[in-house]
């Protein structure tokens, strides 16, 4: 018969595990700098995407606050990459080699935005 203690123990490793595997691991800090740089900085995140991505310019543009960070992560590297396309993210992540996103600027805005908390936004038709 396993121990109740032992089983406990094994349920706080598990636990800690689930919770280091979900964290961002950019920096959250170094992210909302990135994401709230002017054009001029070389970025312009916070152009469409408002207020730490809670709200957006349109109804075309993602709300990305609350989103997990290894989604926004993969997404940003696919734009970066030209695999995912969108004329406007493209250009701020650098497809071209201009105004290149490093995989640490990519995690650091995927951690900023992750903490965010996120908003359900409903389209009306």
């Amino acid at each position: 018969m396993t121990s109740p203690k032992f089983l406990a123990l094994l349920g706080l490793l598990f636990a800690g595990t689930a919770m280091a595997v979900g964290a961002p691991k950019g920096d959250a800090a170094a992210g909302k700098a990135k994401f709230e740089a002017t054009p001029q900085d070389g970025q312009a995140c916070a152009s469409c995407h408002l207020e730490a991505g809670t709200k957006s310019i349109d109804n075309n543009t993602p709300l990305l606050a609350g989103q997990y960070a290894d989604y926004l992560e993969k997404s940003l590297k696919d734009y970066r990459s030209g695999a995912r396309v969108n004329v406007l993210m493209n250009a701020q992540v650098g497809v071209d080699g201009t105004n290149k996103l490093t995989d640490a600027d990519i995690a650091n805005i995927a951690a900023y935005l992750a903490l965010q908390p996120g908003t359900v936004h409903i389209y009306k038709q």
